[in-house]
């Protein structure tokens, strides 16, 4: 993707750089759906929107530590 020589200098594919780019902007873009759409119910149950309109829930709070969108610690959530 981007690779230093001493006999070319800077070399860089942009088709690499777009693609890393895309997926960076549609991860921060799918947890800004998810947060701003976060509830919780009556009953206690949390439920949010996913980036592709379906409804989710919960019983615990998915955005603690160790929630559904927790992508670190034991391994239990994430996506």
């Amino acid at each position: 993707m981007l690779s230093y020589s001493s006999e070319t200098g800077w070399v860089y594919n942009p088709f690499e750089i777009a693609i890393v780019c895309a997926c960076v902007a549609f991860s921060v873009w799918r947890n800004r759906v998810r947060r701003r759409s976060l509830r919780q119910r009556e009953d206690g149950m949390y439920v949010w929107v996913e980036w592709h309109g379906g409804e989710r829930c919960s019983l615990d709070d998915p955005a603690a530590p160790g929630g559904a969108w927790d992508s670190e610690g034991d391994g239990g959530g994430g996506d």
